[in-house]
């Protein structure tokens, strides 16, 4: 039995009483506790994410039905302080939170870490049919999960037969298709699912299809998807006490496009292979006792990433593996009355990465070192609730953890290692004097191992036409090239970072009409980086260029280096209200980052953002009617001038994005769900970041789905 579904709903009653009252009051109390968003990954343990002293997004299966995505940035769009860069092809977008991205953000799939890190080429690849919840740990979370958790954790959990079957039910088929018309994307899949005794199982197999993106700019962007994804997945419990479950999720992507995926060029397409595999093996161990909450995950992750180029004819490879194990036991007791949880943990994962180019001497491709990074890590962390501390009203939640972790890294290329540890600690606490209002703050400090790509980059960057002896409209042409080359920095530091945040909470119940409740958390946070990495290309003719022989000639150079200081700072706000008729949900994000050394502004930095998504439930007809609003601010982007003062590098128009959706379950057709939605209604021109290239215009999306059990 996974944390989502054990922990879903708060053992939180107390024995049942003897008076009538006393059984009133406990069963107000469970419908609460049921109503409660839980989050498990900014703690590892299951926990109100209202009481979470920090800030934290859950996203369930209903909200991700709702929005009929086509990629996983479909269904975070909307969270505070997160933004997806590198335009709107689904092969190109990488995740940011607060500024920070790429090695900073950890992206977990069933507690498997997905390391895959490319220049132009995304994230993580993974279908959102598959997806049952989605949790966004918003700062940095180093204390439970090491090095790649600067900026925060984006944690999935995929679907099982226990999303899908209910309590009397023992097995299921589902059918589902879908259609969008801004890129002519056609889906369809189908799903099995059982549950015989203790044992469960799913065997799930989608197909997407997509051609070129209309965006609203009124052009189009090359892009043509030929997607197949898979998961199976089976569980067995063999006791009470003992579950062990195992899974194999694919991702398997036949695109035509640009060989750089964030790239707008049209013509000039590649072939690209795209394939994600990741294995897992999770053991639970839960004997009833206080002490004893134990759990193993074994996992291997392989992303592959092929390109054929038949201009030249080329044919280029990335092939990134990561092999892992964690470890966990959350222990419960009481002291002086006070309720406690001890957890500790550990994990060891190693990285590799192999890169091949059937046009070079070597067979080596330049900017994609051979190499390997092993880490090894353990924590410990203590949550303790107090009833009446200090003799004031309320509740205070109290968690302090820390985490230690060495790692090395090493390449075929180069003689030298990088290696080093860190400790990083954290302490957090939410005050609550009212069951109505919390106040909570936390001090962390978190790192990031430099990657292999930053210490041991080499080959060629980019070719560019030679200053002089590049001229293809002479008698005869001359096409002359010239490089701008990688250098490698293996003396490299790790990113390192300390966060403080302060914010509070509110929780109202009964407001409106009975039964209603709204909460919102609003926080404000500052983190001062110290040795951010940061790739620098360094543009410059040698001089030798520009006279006879006019050669050794080169472009420059590109590397990683450590930026001594910067500080994010930003502000979160997240609420939402739900009754019986309406619902809403908002949410506004601020974030600033600036170079300490030169005033440059620095992060993935994003204009002051608020959405609201808000609807009405049509209960009398099984259907639900919704608009998500996105409104965004005007944002300029100043970088360094070189003599002490900022120039400005971009600049950006607000914008305001509205989107139309509706759910329906009619009850004629037991089983029968289906999803519509117009995005971008108004077909509104804009950029959510600097990409060159504006989003997505008007698009009309329709899924339908079928779901027999017995």
């Amino acid at each position: 039995m996974n944390n989502r579904r054990r922990w879903g709903t708060p053992a939180i009653l107390a024995m049942t009483a003897a008076l009538a009252v006393q059984q009133a009051a406990a069963q107000e109390t469970e419908e609460e506790a049921e109503s409660d968003v839980i989050t498990v990954y900014g703690t590892t343990n299951p926990l109100p994410a209202f009481e979470y002293p920090g800030q934290v997004t859950v996203i369930d299966r209903e909200a991700i039905e709702q929005r009929s995505a086509s990629a996983i940035s479909d269904v975070l769009r909307d969270v505070p302080g997160m933004e997806f860069t590198g335009g709107p092809r689904r092969t190109g977008e990488v995740p940011s939170i607060r500024g920070l991205s790429g090695e900073n953000v950890l992206v977990l799939l069933d507690g498997a870490r997905q390391s895959f890190i490319s220049a132009h080429d995304g994230r993580f690849f993974l279908d959102p049919d598959l997806v049952a919840q989605a949790e966004v740990v918003r700062g940095p979370a180093s204390s439970l999960y090491g090095s790649g958790a600067l900026g925060g954790v984006l944690a999935f959990e995929t679907v099982d037969a226990d999303d899908l079957l209910g309590a009397d039910e023992s097995f299921g088929v589902r059918l589902k298709g879908g259609y969008q018309s801004v890129n002519e994307e056609t889906s369809a899949g189908i799903t099995a699912f059982t549950r015989q005794g203790g044992f469960d199982g799913l065997a799930s197999f989608s197909l997407r299809q997509s051609g070129d993106i209309e965006l609203g700019s009124g052009a189009e962007l090359s892009s043509d998807d030929d997607i197949d994804t898979a998961l199976l997945k089976a569980g067995y419990q063999f006791s009470p006490a003992f579950r062990a479950e195992a899974s194999w999720q694919r991702f398997a992507n036949s695109a035509i496009e640009p060989n750089n995926g964030q790239g707008t060029v049209t013509g000039g397409d590649v072939e690209k292979d795209i394939t994600t595999d990741t294995y897992r093996l999770g053991l639970e161990f839960d004997p009833q006792s206080d002490l004893i909450n134990a759990s193993v995950t074994a996992y291997r992750s392989e992303t592959e990433v092929e390109e054929f180029d038949e201009t030249i004819p080329r044919t280029v490879n990335r092939v990134i593996e990561t092999n892992g194990i964690s470890l966990r036991n959350a222990s419960r007791f009481e002291m002086a009355g006070q309720e406690l949880t001890f957890t500790i943990g550990g994990d060891w994962f190693e990285d590799e990465q192999n890169g091949s180019d059937d046009q070079t001497m070597d067979g080596e491709r330049g900017g994609v070192p051979d190499g390997g990074t092993e880490f090894l890590g353990v924590f410990a962390q203590l949550e303790a609730s107090f009833e009446e501390p200090f003799g004031l009203p309320g509740e205070l939640l109290v968690i302090p953890g820390v985490r230690y972790d060495e790692f090395s890294s090493d390449s075929s290329i180069s003689p030298d290692k990088n290696e080093d540890d860190a400790v990083s600690p954290r302490f957090a606490a939410s005050y609550g004097p009212v069951s109505w209002f919390r106040v909570f703050g936390s001090y962390s400090e978190g790192f990031r191992a430099p990657s292999v790509n930053e210490l041991f980059l080499d080959g060629v960057h980019f070719p560019v036409p030679h200053p002089i002896l590049f001229n293809p409209a002479g008698m005869p042409p001359s096409f002359t090239m010239v490089n701008n080359n990688f250098i490698p920095n293996a003396d490299l530091k790790p990113e390192k970072a300390s966060t403080t945040e302060f914010g509070i909470g509110v929780d109202f119940h009964d407001i409106a009409s009975d039964g209603d409740r709204l909460q919102a958390k609003i926080s404000a946070f500052e983190s001062d980086v110290e040795d951010l990495i940061n790739l620098s290309v360094n543009f410059a003719y040698d001089a030798t260029c520009f006279s006879p022989p006019f050669f050794p000639c080169t472009a420059g150079t590109t590397n990683s280096a450590n930026v001594d200081a910067a500080t994010l700072e930003g502000i979160e706000l997240e609420g939402r209200y739900d009754s019986d008729l309406f619902f809403a949900r908002v949410s506004y994000s601020q974030i600033d980052g600036e170079d300490e050394a030169t005033g440059a502004d620095l992060g993935i930095l994003t204009p002051d953002r608020f959405a609201v998504d808000t609807g009405f439930n049509l209960r009398d007809w099984n259907a639900l009617v919704g608009t998500r609003i996105q409104v965004a601010s005007d944002f300029d982007r100043y970088d360094s001038d070189g003599m002490g003062g900022t120039t400005l590098a971009e600049s950006r128009d607000g914008y305001t994005v509205v989107d139309l959706y509706a759910s329906w379950k009619p009850a004629f057709a037991e089983g029968l769900r289906i999803d519509a939605g117009i995005d971008n209604v108004f077909d509104e021109d804009y950029e959510r970041v600097f990409e060159g290239v504006s989003e997505p215009a008007t698009n009309f999306k329709i899924a339908a789905s079928w779901q027999f059990t017995r």
